[in-house]
């Protein structure tokens, strides 16, 4: 079934492309949690949401993203990944073969299905189910669609996001707070550092002072227009240059 999916999906017009996406959302045909075997990992899949769509019909995600972050990583010796907002964890099963890797996810049943894809993959990913911050305390996730939990944040009253919902559309989760600095302390080391967190990415820096200067990093960072200033100039500030952007991912190092 999958493949005939595909197949009109990909259909020159563009009408199945529009179809296709509804059908598997609505659950006409398939059941909504789906387990396929791309070309590096398998990953379970809930149809309902959009990105695991994408995935279920493309056989990739952010393919852009991925293939540029590891051709300017592969010739280096990277001894820790760390994803940050890692979702279900496609980034970090992409790049489970180097020595550690860890995955922080806030939204619990995300984080179960990340815990679950990294059984099935038999990959020795370290799962944290928190949300990187700049500080340490208990706080929430907010978002307005079940169906779309690759896109919740941390709650924030100044979240100009905020002001396009009624307050009563928002749905919130309890989550921890912390400083990757108090999780993860080494020096002298390789790093490959993404970071898609919706709008907290300042936040997730300030709280990873140490191990930005203390390391070498190649980093992919996510970041609002709106955002973007502040974040260039923090890492700028702390010896970070710029390299490349595609679309919203913004890529820098801190050695030449």
């Amino acid at each position: 079934m999958r493949s005939i999916l595909i197949f009109l999906y990909n259909l020159k017009g563009g009408l199945f492309k529009r179809i296709i996406p509804s059908i598997l959302r609505k659950n006409f045909f398939n059941s909504k949690i789906q387990i396929i075997d791309l070309k590096f990992f398998k990953i379970k899949l809930n149809l309902r949401n959009s990105i695991d769509r994408e995935i279920y019909l493309k056989g990739f995600y952010e393919k852009k993203q991925l293939n540029y972050l590891y051709k300017i990583s592969k010739n280096v010796n990277i001894d820790t990944f760390l994803d940050v907002g890692s979702y279900i964890g496609y980034y970090s099963l992409f790049f489970k073969n180097i020595k550690r890797v860890h995955a922080f996810e806030p939204n619990k049943d995300n984080f179960k299905t990340l815990q679950f894809n990294n059984k099935i993959n038999k990959s020795k990913i370290i799962a944290h189910n928190i949300a990187c911050s700049d500080k340490s305390e208990k706080s929430k996730i907010w978002y307005t669609d079940s169906n779309k939990m690759g896109g919740s944040s941390i709650y924030d009253e100044n979240d100009f996001e905020l002001s396009k919902y009624e307050k009563n559309d928002l749905k919130f989760e309890s989550v921890n707070l912390k400083k990757l600095d108090d999780i993860i302390k080494i020096k002298n080391q390789n790093l490959l550092i993404k970071i898609d967190v919706e709008r907290h990415e300042i936040n997730v820096l300030k709280g990873a002072y140490n191990l930005l200067t203390n390391n070498k990093i190649i980093l992919q960072v996510e970041v609002h227009k709106d955002l973007e200033s502040k974040v260039f100039k923090f890492l700028k500030n702390n010896k970070f240059y710029f390299i490349n952007s595609i679309g919203p991912d913004h890529y820098f190092k801190n050695y030449s």
